[in-house]
């Protein structure tokens, strides 16, 4: 006799690696009560511009330092996190890691054009000494989970959106008067 076995699909890979590093963020923060926040760093070096990236949740702390990219850094914490912690308890919870996505998969392209422009402006107009910090934390209130805070010279601003697109335009057009002022032109609009 044959036993039918009841089985639900899994559910669908977040499409991008950034919605997965949300996605885990948000386990964390539900399944086991923690405060659960994702941080990424974008900073002049010598030779350019560093990523750093850090989750923090309970008394956890991890991050790396001094990554090429974005992806770079959100790849390579989760690797470090993986290798210390077992955060997901169920095959269905599994499929929310960011793991696996590749170079060009982990942000949209209209979130990785705007947070581009951001960092290119900010680069150009202060060379040597500036940082944007982007902060997640899956927080009940939308509009406070994504936090992009930037510090170059006297300069100092902070937006809170929605979306990570949505802070780093808030921020630019803030800072697009200093930009305009330090360069004595224009700055382009992000839409």
């Amino acid at each position: 006799m044959n036993e039918t076995v009841a089985s639900r699909p899994l559910p669908k890979r977040p499409e991008y690696g950034l919605l997965a590093w949300q996605a885990t963020m948000g386990y964390l923060h539900t399944q086991y009560k923690l405060d659960a926040v994702l941080t990424v760093h974008v900073y002049a070096l010598d030779a350019g511009v560093g990523w750093s990236a850090e989750a923090d949740w309970g008394r956890n702390h991890e991050a790396v330092v001094d990554c090429p990219s974005l992806p770079h850094a959100l790849r390579d914490l989760w690797k470090q996190v993986a290798s210390q912690h077992v955060i997901f308890e169920t095959k269905e919870a599994l499929i929310k890691r960011p793991a696996n996505y590749s170079e060009n998969e982990w942000l949209d392209s209209v979130t990785q054009e705007v947070l581009e422009h951001l960092v290119r402006t900010t680069a150009e107009i202060f060379p040597a000494d500036w940082r944007i910090t982007l902060v997640y934390r899956p927080v009940e209130s939308p509009d406070m989970r994504w936090r992009v805070q930037l510090k170059a010279d006297q300069l100092q601003l902070t937006e809170q959106q929605v979306t990570l697109r949505d802070a780093c335009r808030s921020l630019y057009r803030h800072a697009a008067p200093e930009f305009a002022a330090r360069t004595g032109s224009h700055s382009d609009d992000l839409g």
